[in-house]
């Protein structure tokens, strides 16, 4: 990705409603070998390509992280097929290589009749990216920067392009989210007024246990002395 705000969006959409090709060519598009992929349900860890024998015959084949990612991304639309999705923001931060995204989805489970199970959730997802030399014309995204000489000259790589490429997805929910997905009748309900009442509780202990505080501020520890004069330091 040249401008990862702008294109992410694109990506989103290919892999969560798009058809199985469209799935595999944004996973190699845009995701390097090793990528992770970390959800409250599952969990990718990063692993570069290797080959797999399968026992007690000669059949190899080669297997990666982002293979894996995609196996999850193919079995989310076999479980809603017809899942919506609304991105409503991005935000970039350079200095992490991190970007954003607030997403917005309806998640249909396609064996229930009616639609009667669905999970409408709300979703901040984390990319971590990485800058990388590539070529503008390969989809293979760990490309080195190849030279040739000939005849004593170095001959510069053609097209070259640098660009950004997922390293790993981490997908954030609120807990009464997640519970959408496995008990969509009335479990988030409950959820958020067990809410209200520890927001009840909070509001009674900071009532009664007030001086607790004023004992820590009137004489700090020496730890808590130095963070203060750390953050005045920074700021």
């Amino acid at each position: 990705m040249e401008n990862p705000e702008e294109e992410i969006s694109d990506v989103i959409r290919s892999l969560t409603m798009g058809s199985r090709e469209e799935q595999k060519g944004a996973l190699h598009n845009y995701f390097l070998q090793d990528a992770y992929f970390v959800h409250p349900f599952c969990r990718v860890p990063s692993f570069k390509s290797r080959q797999i024998r399968v026992p007690f015959t000669n059949i190899e084949f080669t297997i990666n992280s982002r293979l894996l990612v995609l196996f999850v991304y193919q079995w989310y639309k076999i479980m809603s097929p017809k899942t919506s999705l609304e991105i409503d923001s991005t935000s970039f931060d350079s200095r992490t290589n991190s970007l954003y995204v607030t997403i917005r989805q309806t998640f249909t489970l396609w064996i229930v009749p009616f639609s009667l199970w669905q999970a409408n959730v709300k979703l901040i997802c984390l990319l971590n990216l990485v800058h990388l030399d590539g070529y503008e014309n390969l989809r293979e995204p760990l490309v080195e920067n190849r030279r040739e000489q000939q005849n004593g000259e170095k001959e510069a790589s053609i097209s070259p392009k640098s660009l950004y490429f997922i390293r790993g997805q981490q997908d954030h929910y609120q807990s009464n989210d997640m519970l959408k997905f496995i008990a969509p009748f009335g479990a988030s309900t409950l959820y958020y007024f067990w809410q209200l009442f520890a927001t009840f509780l909070c509001v009674i202990g900071a009532t009664i246990l007030w001086p607790v505080t004023s004992v820590y501020e009137r004489y700090p520890s020496k730890a808590a002395q130095k963070l203060k004069e750390d953050a005045r330091e920074a700021y």
